[in-house]
């Protein structure tokens, strides 16, 4: 556990190491897939407390890993296909898994500020995340990974907006 938070840390401080431990561990999507759920399963913890039933529990957490792949994607087929990187969708996956960390901000920050602008913050952090790991993972130089996160992750909320009416 405490291996995944120091990862977790490395990784929010934008260190190059955690992306290319994730991209080349060969078990990187399984760690990745329990470290966006684990995230997920901490950041529905307020409404739980609240009163929520496990449904939102459930739903959350499903909803977390199914933006996490569809995220992944997104940054995969900009950054392999129309910038001509290189490296693997599961690459990309395990690296970007690690981007997911900067979300928790959000539970300290919304005690003081509104939760639609506590969000706010995080996913900014979350994108320079996905940023650092299209480098490693796509072996994209920094122009390119910076063009194919905020591409992916503007497909991404576009995507989500029209899934959300």
């Amino acid at each position: 556990m405490s291996t995944y938070v120091d990862l977790l840390w490395r990784a929010a401080r934008l260190r190059r190491d955690p992306y290319l431990r994730m991209t080349l561990a060969p078990d990187g999507v399984a760690d990745g897939a329990l470290i966006v759920a684990a995230i997920h399963g901490v950041l529905v913890v307020p409404a739980l407390i609240r009163g929520a039933d496990l449904v939102v529990l459930v739903r959350f957490v499903l909803s977390g890993m199914f933006g996490w792949l569809i995220l992944s994607g997104l940054v995969y087929l900009i950054g392999r296909h129309l910038l001509e990187g290189y490296g693997s969708y599961q690459g990309m996956m395990a690296a970007s898994s690690l981007a997911y960390g900067p979300l928790l901000l959000a539970i300290p920050i919304a005690l003081f500020i509104d939760v639609g602008f506590a969000s706010l913050i995080p996913s900014i952090w979350l994108l320079a995340c996905v940023w650092m790991a299209a480098q490693q993972a796509l072996e994209l130089s920094k122009e390119h990974a910076a063009l194919a996160a905020i591409g992916g992750y503007a497909a991404w909320v576009i995507i989500q907006t029209i899934l959300s009416f």
